[in-house]
């Protein structure tokens, strides 16, 4: 069976142990470049031939791609008359990621490559919880909150996606109160894997510190118009 890349759709080339996703090689540039802690990930490179996986793997922020498409060893050698054409076309790819990469190393730049991978990701699953126009606008601007304040390093990245998630609904659901509560967080564990108890936990985290974030922002507010108000 072809598996999916669980971003774009399209059929994927790779899998991620640490989020538990299939990926294929464009979203997986996108996604793992966006992050050095992300580009650390482990990924095993899926058989095209049986779609199972090849032994193989790679690793870093630039999907180091195998110049020749291996299969798994039940497959053998895969050959096909696009073999030359895939490899000039890895070489272009390869050529042109290299021109870019002092445009897009800067840590802005890497910002917004994770930000839109994020958003994407956010999206897809209101799509999957049945959250459209302006309910959905809201859970992933409210995700994506949570994921801005985000600080630590204890948790992998689809639970943080996750807990990032659950945070947009369930503050979105307390405006609008269309869920209840705990059918709609064990619909969100089943969308994004992840058990509910541990997106709970994480998720009260992002909520402390999202508080924390504001309230700051809040008294530079108005530490700013009494500056003001003294000139």
């Amino acid at each position: 069976m072809v598996k999916l890349c669980e971003l774009c759709g399209e059929e994927a080339h790779l899998h991620c142990d640490a989020d538990s996703a299939f990926l294929c090689r464009s979203c997986d540039v996108k996604f793992h470049a966006s992050n050095f802690l992300f580009s650390r990930h482990v990924r095993r490179i899926i058989c095209p031939t049986c779609n199972s996986h090849t032994g193989d793997f790679v690793s870093g922020s630039l999907s180091p791609w195998p110049a020749k498409l291996t299969t798994c060893s039940s497959c053998g050698t895969f050959s096909s008359p696009a073999s030359s054409c895939c490899s000039e076309l890895s070489s272009s790819s390869t050529r042109k990621t290299a021109s870019r990469a002092t445009v897009n190393r800067s840590p802005r730049g890497r910002e917004k490559r994770a930000k839109a991978v994020a958003d994407g990701i956010f999206v897809n699953w209101c799509d999957e919880l049945g959250l459209n126009g302006d309910s959905r606008n809201a859970v992933v601007s409210l995700a994506t909150l949570a994921l801005a304040v985000w600080k630590s390093r204890a948790a992998t990245t689809k639970v943080i996606l996750a807990a990032a998630f659950w945070f947009g609904v369930k503050n979105q659901n307390a405006r609008e109160k269309t869920m209840t509560w705990p059918s709609t967080l064990k619909k969100v564990g089943d969308i994004t894997g992840v058990a509910a108890g541990t997106i709970r936990a994480v998720e009260s985290k992002l909520a402390r510190a999202v508080t924390l974030q504001l309230r700051r922002c809040r008294v530079d507010s108005e530490e700013g118009w009494a500056e003001n108000d003294n000139v």
